[in-house]
């Protein structure tokens, strides 16, 4: 996703670049309309798809597509200054924008998990609760894993969890307390459903809760 998404914004940046230097300095309004409108829309779109919902970026965008102008023409200044944002926002990027905004749209998602894991639990639905619970749970080591240069690929979940806490990324009392998660994982995956504790099940589900929110 990263290097897919930089080098679209570096096109774009290119583009920007060839069509704010065809004009003349004297210019206020750029010749070519169809050309910039059409970078335009991409770049905004560019900086919507990496910007989260209310940061500068975002509003900075809003301002200048919301030009009074716009309606009668595309004045150069508000073109160079989309150019300008787009800049940053490719500077931000190479510096860990884009992971962070994954990072954000990940725990969000897996926060309605949990939501709905939560639900199942609270109606004695201990096959979908723990089911829920331990997708979440192994998505988010793995995930934490690879954010601390450690290569998930081939490992289960406690070496991936004892190779953490030797690099001061989970305590020792966290440790312990995910390996009993990844118990009652290891239960769900084998379809050992007589083996299921309801307490067991409701920590698992808050554990991860506050794991999303420590490393995600």
């Amino acid at each position: 996703m990263r290097e897919h998404v930089l080098k679209r914004i570096e096109e774009l940046i290119a583009r920007g670049n060839v069509i704010v230097r065809s004009q003349s300095s004297n210019e206020y309004w750029m010749r070519d309309v169809v050309a910039a409108q059409s970078w335009m829309a991409s770049a905004a779109n560019s900086i919507q798809q990496v910007s989260p919902v209310g940061s500068f970026f975002r509003q900075e965008l809003d301002r200048l597509m919301t030009n009074e102008q716009l309606k009668g023409g595309i004045p150069e200044t508000v073109v160079a200054k989309v150019l300008g944002v787009l800049q940053s926002v490719h500077v931000e990027a190479q510096a860990g924008l884009l992971e962070r905004l994954e990072d954000q749209v990940v725990a969000s998602a897996f926060d309605d998990f949990l939501d709905h894991a939560h639900g199942y639990h609270k109606s004695g639905k201990l096959k979908e609760a723990a089911v829920l619970g331990s997708a979440v749970l192994e998505d988010t080591i793995k995930r934490i894993a690879a954010k601390n240069q450690l290569d998930p690929a081939g490992l289960s979940l406690d070496p991936l969890i004892d190779e953490l806490t030797k690099r001061d990324v989970f305590s020792q009392v966290k440790a312990k307390r995910l390996k009993s998660f990844t118990g009652v994982r290891n239960h769900a995956l084998h379809a050992e459903w007589e083996k299921l504790d309801l307490k067991e099940v409701g920590a698992q589900i808050a554990g991860v809760r506050e794991l999303l929110d420590e490393h995600l």
